[in-house]
């Protein structure tokens, strides 16, 4: 009897352990702005819940951060070292905390996976003093929409190129009628940063050029005249990207420039509108990356919770996840080759052509270091001159002097 309770006990205290060693859970913490936005926070919570299933031993801490207040409140965390494990960044945005050294080197954890040699170019930028520091999770890239029913009643096609694409947005613009050509924002917003980006690369130029800035050079010069006089003769002034969005769903404007996730937006319309708003790849090259979603590791974790950030890193880069996050937000996948299945393009044949001009893009912003370190103060620099091009009578080559001047002061480049 002694020898059976002591097995007895022997097997409960083994069962114990193992059902404490099971119930263990390494915890990580994420934080995302996303997760309580329509559409990807349904697949964020999706990927978490899937992954907390397959994966019991780790649970994820949700950290929602409101977009507006992120990257101070993740410098804060960072600062102060109690970092997120796992962080969603902005492309744009990850250099400020990659040049702090407060991102992981991920090159010996990629080596070997998919994320090597299957990835949109856009990932070869995710690198800082030669190391790997992030994941992107999805690429993307600028789309044309366009109002049908007021081009078709004005006589004007559908844009081919850049040349046509201006004077369409002129013909269009009517200020007496109430209908502008273009709906674009034109106040202190991210996007006319973005802006002056675009519309010198679509006339053949570039800000940054051989390693300098390269703002008073002629054609980038002639670039920003162009879109001194495209946007800010034809949009409507003072508005942010939402409102921009909202005059073109109200049929008010006849084309808007912006990320495929404005789709969502159009089912925004009413029902008679809906059916006269289009969308179409930019008929302009180079196709535009205005910045991906990228996920990153902090650096100096415990190795127990760097490698279940890592595992959660290749489950939300798994194809199947990738073709869900297409799916559920219309922002195309981090991965190079196609994710979606004929029966996806049947039932939603714009995830195709979203899908296909991000494989196409190029970076939107400079990826020199030094620019990309201290984004947040080149972007200020030159939100300022794009609001200066659109709403003083200042000469385009003497705004654009004096934001080079400014930038070579505060980012200098040689």
């Amino acid at each position: 009897m002694l020898k059976a309770l002591i097995r007895g006990a022997a097997f409960g205290a083994a069962l114990t352990a193992s059902t404490l060693v099971a119930t263990a859970q390494t915890e990580l913490d994420f934080a995302s702005w996303q997760l309580e936005e329509p559409g990807n926070s349904d697949w964020w919570k999706a990927a978490i819940q899937a992954f907390e299933a397959e994966n019991p031993d780790i649970r994820i801490k949700q950290n929602y951060i409101p977009f507006a207040d992120y990257l101070t409140q993740l410098t804060i965390r960072f600062a102060s070292n109690r970092p997120p494990a796992v962080i969603q960044i902005s492309e744009q945005n990850y250099g400020a905390y990659a040049s702090q050294g407060w991102l992981a080197a991920l090159d010996g954890r990629i080596a070997g996976t998919d994320i090597a040699t299957d990835w949109a170019s856009a990932q070869a930028d995710l690198k800082w003093d030669g190391e790997t520091r992030g994941v992107l999770v999805s690429n993307s890239a600028l789309m044309l929409f366009y109002n049908e029913d007021l081009l078709q009643k004005a006589g004007v096609a559908v844009p081919t190129n850049w040349d046509e694409f201006k004077a369409a947005v002129a013909k269009m613009t009517d200020k007496e009628a109430g209908t502008f050509g273009l709906s674009a924002v034109t106040t202190e917003h991210p996007t006319a940063v973005e802006d002056l980006h675009r519309y010198a690369m679509w006339a053949g130029a570039s800000l940054v050029k051989d390693g300098k800035y390269n703002l008073t050079a002629p054609e980038v010069v002639a670039a920003l005249d162009a879109y001194r006089q495209t946007v800010g003769q034809n949009a409507p002034l003072g508005n942010n990207s939402a409102v921009a969005r909202q005059l073109f769903v109200d049929g008010r404007t006849a084309f808007l420039v912006d990320g495929p996730w404005v789709w969502s937006w159009l089912e925004k319309a009413t029902p008679e509108m809906r059916p006269k708003l289009k969308m179409v790849r930019t008929p302009f090259d180079p196709q535009e990356a205005p910045g991906g979603i990228t996920v990153h590791l902090a650096e100096g974790l415990d190795e127990e919770v760097a490698d279940a950030g890592w595992k959660f890193v290749q489950f939300i880069t798994r194809p199947e996840w990738q073709r869900a996050y297409l799916k559920q937000t219309g922002q195309p996948a981090g991965r190079k080759s196609p994710v979606l299945t004929s029966e996806d393009i049947a039932a939603a044949p714009q995830l195709e052509i979203i899908s296909e001009a991000a494989m196409a893009s190029q970076p939107l912003f400079p990826t020199d270091q030094r620019i990309r370190g201290n984004f947040a103060e080149y972007s200020a620099i030159l939100m300022t001159a794009a609001l200066k091009l659109l709403s003083t009578q200042e000469p385009t080559e003497a705004v654009l002097k004096a934001a080079q001047d400014q930038l070579q002061a505060a980012i200098p480049l040689d």
